[in-house]
């Protein structure tokens, strides 16, 4: 009886201890995914870190023009093939970042020393077009 109880208490304790996919869990966002949303669209961002919000165009031709701070600062953009979205302005180096779609919010993340991905800026809005085409 003994040699039959304890696979099967060790049984129901490993269960106990599985992990599950978690419901509404952030997920990482395919280049297609990201195309669909910046391609063309001028985009509300809320940086986390500062606290600071910005509005970016994000043109096909991989200019990016950004409002913050109510001045105009011009810029590059790209996207890799595993999904990132790469970004400099002011003849900075890109920054290349996953976008996470959790719970219906978009973020963009950064891994940090313990590899751990952390939001750094809440994507607030979408709109198709240019909308700071009148403030050029």
């Amino acid at each position: 009886m003994r040699n039959i109880l304890l696979p099967i208490i060790g049984s129901i304790m490993l269960w106990g201890c599985q992990t599950l996919p978690m419901i509404g869990g952030a997920e990482t966002l395919t280049a297609p995914e990201v195309r669909r949303l910046f391609v063309g669209n001028t985009v509300e961002s809320y940086n986390m870190n500062t606290g600071l919000n910005s509005f970016t165009y994000y043109h096909p031709n991989g200019q990016a023009i950004q409002e913050r701070l109510w001045a105009q600062r011009m810029g590059s953009w790209k996207i890799e093939q595993d999904g990132k979205i790469c970004l400099a302005f002011d003849k900075s180096e890109p920054n290349c970042r996953h976008i996470i779609r959790e719970r219906g919010r978009y973020y963009k993340v950064l891994a940090d020393d313990a590899g751990e991905q952390q939001k750094i800026v809440r994507y607030r809005y979408f709109a198709n077009g240019n909308a700071l085409a009148g403030d050029a």
